[in-house]
């Protein structure tokens, strides 16, 4: 995502630089060795970008520095700093303090990333533009407390706590903006009760069109459900079994893709109902998505759900909930369903809905694929670019 707004700022002719950890331009030899890296997968791949050379600064030591605190914490058993707090604030602290130029009229700056940047533009009366990427942490956590309480037991983890330091970063970089951006209006929802006083950009993530091509011909064999993603109660997990062992369909899978963070003590009311695989290579999930007939998406906050649209790019339509970024990405009925979140009932009937007509989900599925196609990460770069120049006037 960062990438993808560091070109379109660099198309449009307003990036003055993009500093950012390990980065090269295209033309670069370092950009030639990482492109030569690319086919091990997108770690390196993005870390090359089509941008002018001159408006990249690589903050190279800073990366692999805090990639060896975080490294070195974890080796003597400290629970921080982890690897992203130690990327973050480290990068952080970097920008603030490296000269800038003249030109910069505005900061755009990631979460957990902007604090002593912004105050330092804020010192030079330079706007700055905060990219919330997920739910406000308030929100996040109240999800968690109101599931552990309905499921005690269930998952393997316990709720997601931010720590107090971090409530503090999070909440005083969120003062010191000037424009807030977000992917989806879940998550401009999730600021409303947080005094936000300047505008909030709503513009979501391109489509990855050009990484995953889309299924040929209609499925056969079993009806196939998939889910990809961390299985737990954040994303929904347990309704979806719910609805899965109360659909009962006939000759039917259900396969989950991802890390299972859902207790056996849970599971086993579902035990011989599901397929789990723990991990896929990203590469391969594209075989993934066309092999199924929907990926369901049930989750209870997500800032966006890039699977979502990665799963559309496949030609497989997505059952999701208004909690991401799924109303931005699809028109309910015609290229993907919304369900309620933690609504088993509605879940239950559209998985019997989508079973007794598999011809229509490839028809959606059609139809999924071409709205992505109208919508990539280029269409997308161009909307933010626009937004930001109004808002920044």
């Amino acid at each position: 995502m960062a990438n993808a707004t560091a070109v379109a700022l660099d198309r449009h002719g307003k990036l003055g630089v993009y500093m950012t950890g390990i980065i090269a331009g295209q033309s670069t030899l370092l950009g030639r060795a990482l492109h030569f890296l690319s086919p091990l997968g997108p770690v390196w791949r993005n870390r090359v970008l089509d941008i002018h050379h001159d408006s990249l600064r690589s903050l190279f030591p800073v990366e692999a520095g805090a990639r060896l605190v975080a490294l070195l914490a974890e080796s003597i058993g400290l629970d921080s700093p982890s690897l992203y707090d130690a990327i973050f604030v480290a990068h952080d602290e970097a920008v603030a303090r490296v000269s800038w130029s003249k030109d910069i009229t505005a900061i755009y700056a990631y979460e957990d990333a902007a604090l002593r940047t912004f105050q330092h533009a804020s010192a030079r009366a330079i706007g700055r533009v905060w990219d919330l990427p997920i739910p406000h942490y308030r929100v996040v956590e109240q999800m968690w407390k109101t599931e552990q309480r309905q499921w005690a037991g269930a998952a393997t983890t316990g709720p997601v706590v931010t720590p107090e330091w971090k409530k503090h970063r999070k909440d005083s970089e969120l003062a010191l903006a000037t424009v807030i951006s977000v992917a989806s209006n879940h998550t401009r929802r999730s600021l409303e009760n947080a005094d936000v006083r300047v505008p909030v950009i709503v513009n979501p993530y391109g489509f990855p069109v050009f990484d995953f091509a889309p299924k040929e011909k209609p499925n056969q064999g079993p009806f196939t459900v998939l889910s990809v993603g961390l299985q737990g109660l954040g994303k929904g997990t347990h309704y979806l079994l719910q609805a899965w062992k109360k659909a009962a369909i006939k000759d039917a899978r259900l396969r989950l893709v991802g890390p299972m963070r859902l207790s056996q003590r849970f599971l086993q009311d579902y035990a011989g109902l599901f397929e789990h695989v723990a991990y896929v290579p990203k590469p391969k999930l594209g075989e993934e998505y066309r092999a199924a007939d929907v990926l369901a998406f049930p989750t209870l906050g997500d800032g966006f759900g890039l699977v979502i649209q990665e799963a559309m790019c496949c030609g497989t339509p997505v059952i999701t909930t208004p909690a991401s970024g799924g109303p931005e990405s699809i028109t309910d009925g015609h290229d993907g369903w919304l369900v309620p979140s933690r609504d088993v009932d509605a879940l239950v009937a559209r998985l019997r809905a989508c079973a007794a007509d598999r011809d229509q989900l490839y028809t959606m599925g059609k139809l999924a694929r071409a709205r992505a196609e109208r919508w990539t990460w280029r269409e997308a770069g161009d909307a933010l670019v626009a937004a930001l120049t109004r808002e920044l006037a």
